[in-house]
């Protein structure tokens, strides 16, 4: 992983003056498909200490024991969060029709605006069910760049045009160990494979 750091990093503010705030890289030169192993980088879910939608602090070690799919959007997004939060919440519908047992966690990546009262409406809007959804704040944006990276190897960063934010669209699977073993594309319709895998993990097939 970090012997392409010196290439990325030539590479970084052009894409940042190409992309939105659908730009990731760093795990892998490709999108992810549904999905990509990543157990071979070693990933794990790091300490955190936040706020949900509901004023409520959840941490890292609320999520142990289970398993959990992440991802990073902000209520502001202009373009791709617009797609990817409608997947999740299907997302959480299919999981409730298959009684499938799995958090899902979605961290601002613009936590200046999005207040737990922002995050708390704009999870109403796509139906969210808190019972197993959290939307997370409470954090500086240096403070979700670094766990961005330091966690999922991904850039979280302003876009050139100052109105976007670059992010990855992807949604983690973590596991019961805190683990980050699988990337799926975000942007992606079909939860199928998703569903099949934690199937497969929680020895349900």
């Amino acid at each position: 992983m970090r012997t392409r750091t010196g290439v990325w990093l030539c590479g970084f503010i052009l894409l940042l003056a190409l992309s939105g705030c659908g730009w990731f890289d760093n795990v892998s030169e490709t999108s992810a498909e549904n999905g990509e192993d990543l157990q071979e980088y070693g990933l794990d879910l790091h300490d955190f200490s936040y706020t949900n939608q509901s004023s409520e602090v959840v941490t890292n070690e609320d999520l142990e024991g289970e398993y959990s799919l992440v991802n990073m959007i902000f209520t502001r997004c202009p373009t791709v969060c617009n797609l990817m939060t409608p997947n999740m919440s299907q997302l959480q519908k299919d999981l409730a029709t298959e009684d499938i047992d799995a958090n899902l966690v979605s961290f601002t990546v613009d936590p200046e605006y999005d207040s737990p009262e922002v995050l708390k409406e704009y999870g109403d809007h796509y139906e969210a069910d808190y019972s197993n959804w959290d939307f997370l704040t409470g954090y500086s944006l240096d403070e979700v760049e670094e766990f961005a990276e330091s966690t999922f190897h991904s850039v979280v960063a302003p876009a050139a045009d100052d109105e976007d934010i670059v992010h990855s669209t992807d949604i983690f699977l973590v596991d019961e160990n805190s683990q980050v073993i699988q990337r799926y594309d975000g942007l992606e319709v079909d939860t199928a494979p998703i569903l099949e895998d934690l199937r497969r993990l929680q020895g349900s097939e």
